[in-house]
């Protein structure tokens, strides 16, 4: 399973939807629309450009804008943990937490998370500087949880492998997509 995270600053609009659109054709089923730096009425106007653009069968997932989520009656939320420690939702919904640590993603799976989105795992330009935890992170949070494991950070066609053989359940890419040479099916999942 593979989660496509949006950033719309790595490509320009028409490519950015493309492939969007691309890839919910062609094998990836979750979206996660992140575009924080949003304000609520543009993130929403994004959401419903990107809705019309992907395939009706992906599961296009809202970060963190609760308005947005209750607004547009999605099935997925994605939270920051601290966020999602405080979160009380107002009908059914699946929720998916990102974590940073063995503890945060043992709490999530007690609280219900549906998955967890463990980083980062790899090297990676989004988080330089930050020690990457590695594959003995993954391998800690399967021995724990009982809830999805999705793993971020710096997952490339060349080590993907070993991140599901150390008990993810699927990836998260986000620059990935958006590079000249990018070709998802290149991953095996």
């Amino acid at each position: 399973m593979i989660y496509l995270i949006t950033n719309r600053n790595l490509a320009i609009k028409e490519k950015y939807l493309a492939v969007l659109k691309e890839a919910s054709y062609n094998g990836i089923n979750n979206i996660i629309l992140r575009e924080k730096d949003l304000a609520d009425i543009e993130f929403e106007e994004l959401y419903r450009l990107v809705k019309k653009s992907i395939n009706p069968k992906c599961n296009l997932i809202i970060n963190s804008k609760l308005n947005v989520f209750n607004r547009v009656k999605e099935n997925t939320i994605h939270l920051p943990f601290k966020e999602f420690l405080s979160y009380n939702p107002n009908r059914i919904v699946e929720v998916g937490v990102s974590v940073h640590t063995l503890e945060e993603g043992i709490e999530a799976d007690k609280r219900g998370a549906k998955y967890i989105l463990a980083s980062h795992i790899y090297e990676t330009k989004c988080k330089e500087g930050l020690e990457p935890k590695g594959i003995e992170y993954i391998r800690r949070l399967k021995n724990n949880v009982k809830c999805q494991i999705i793993a971020l950070g710096g997952i490339n066609e060349k080590n993907y492998k070993d991140v599901l053989n150390a008990g993810a359940d699927g990836i998260a890419l986000m620059s990935y997509f958006f590079k000249q040479d990018a070709d998802y099916k290149k991953f095996n999942i």
